[in-house]
């Protein structure tokens, strides 16, 4: 009976020497922070061009499930439907308004000019050929336009890429011809293609 109680005892200091050694190596990924998509309000971080720090903001910063104030009929006869009481826009999103920015999204060319550049475009967190088909939100797109008048060189292949887009947003309701056609707007001053790396590392 002693040495049961001898070989007991050795095996519990074993499995607890075992598990205190466990427990050792995973105390790094308790400590170290773990990567997470920039949020508002957290500390911001940074994209910077031609000396100009851009704030990096994601769609999922943006999202807030924004309902239009006015009935919007679509091209499709879909129609979204007006909000019972007018949207507050949360303020660290306001925020944004005139702020330099960057975000990643889809680029969805609507003219062009100078050959294949695009000047003017839609933005959107997903790679869609119709935002309203798709059913995307308001507040998962934006309307985009270049500083720069000739637009950008955008390849054919590159919109099928995520592209990192960066410039001066808007925010609000805005109305053409009293018609509502969105809440965000970027004024773009340049573009990154995020490309696809082979095996991550090409």
């Amino acid at each position: 009976m002693l040495k049961l109680n001898k070989y007991t005892k050795l095996r519990s200091i074993r499995w607890a020497f075992l598990c205190a050694c466990i427990l050792w190596a995973a105390q790094p990924a308790w400590t170290q922070s773990q990567p997470t998509q920039p949020k508002l309000g957290a500390a911001p971080l940074k994209f910077v061009r031609n000396h100009i720090d851009y704030q990096v903001v994601s769609f999922d910063d943006l999202y807030f499930n924004y309902q239009p104030p006015v009935d919007v009929e679509h091209p499709d006869g879909n129609v979204t439907k007006a909000a019972k009481t007018p949207m507050v826009i949360p303020p660290q999103i306001l925020g944004l308004n005139g702020k330099k920015v960057a975000i990643k999204g889809f680029v969805i060319p609507l003219a062009n000019s100078e050959g294949q550049n695009t000047k003017e475009f839609l933005f959107a967190d997903e790679l869609v050929s119709c935002l309203f088909c798709a059913m995307l939100g308001y507040d998962q797109w934006m309307v985009g336009d270049t500083v720069d008048p000739k637009g950008f060189n955008i390849k054919d292949d590159d919109f099928e890429q995520p592209i990192t887009i960066y410039g001066t947003m808007e925010v609000g309701p805005k109305f053409e011809d009293g018609e509502f056609v969105g809440i965000y707007r970027i004024k773009a001053d340049g573009f990154v293609v995020e490309k696809n790396k082979i095996l991550g590392i090409f």
